[in-house]
């Protein structure tokens, strides 16, 4: 089975655009390649609700093939799509320290100053606004409604 990227944590972006990545996250994606973490190259990108991606290499040829395998013809929205993700687009290393560093145009778009939140949402790490992961991922403060949404997408067996 994959490993699943799961958490969330605080970062910091330093004045050169490098995001720390936490010691869990390393470790995950280290096991995907069976070796450190460091030197391994990440496609980062701009994600929904003004994210931005980070997608080890393996992760990528799978989420890139559904984006490539919409129908295209006709389909203006596939195209503007790919077309976004291709423009924010990057190739980015895991340094020594463990950092990565994303481009001034995600960082733009994410809305992104000092601090970041790191978020493992299963497939792919997202980078947040703190303000903005909160408004978008508001925790859990109603249990029945939390309940819901359970059984209307896990309890389906």
């Amino acid at each position: 089975m994959r490993p699943q990227f799961l958490g969330r944590w605080e970062s910091t972006i330093d004045e050169k655009r490098r995001l720390t990545l936490p010691a869990p996250v390393r470790k995950k994606i280290a096991s995907l390649d069976g070796e450190s973490a460091d030197g391994i190259e990440l496609i980062s990108t701009v994600g929904h609700r003004g994210c931005v991606l980070l997608i080890p290499p393996s992760i990528w040829e799978e989420f890139a093939r559904s984006i490539f395998q919409a129908p295209v013809q006709g389909n203006r929205d596939a195209l503007l799509l790919r077309g976004r993700m291709a423009r924010y687009g990057a190739h980015c290393k895991i340094d020594s320290s463990g950092r990565v560093t994303l481009t001034e145009e995600q960082i733009k778009v994410a809305g992104i100053e000092r601090r970041a939140v790191v978020f493992g949402n299963f497939t792919r790490i997202e980078i947040w606004n703190p303000e903005q992961f909160e408004r978008e991922n508001p925790p859990i403060t109603d249990i029945d409604a939390h309940d819901q949404l359970i059984a209307k997408f896990l309890d389906q067996g």
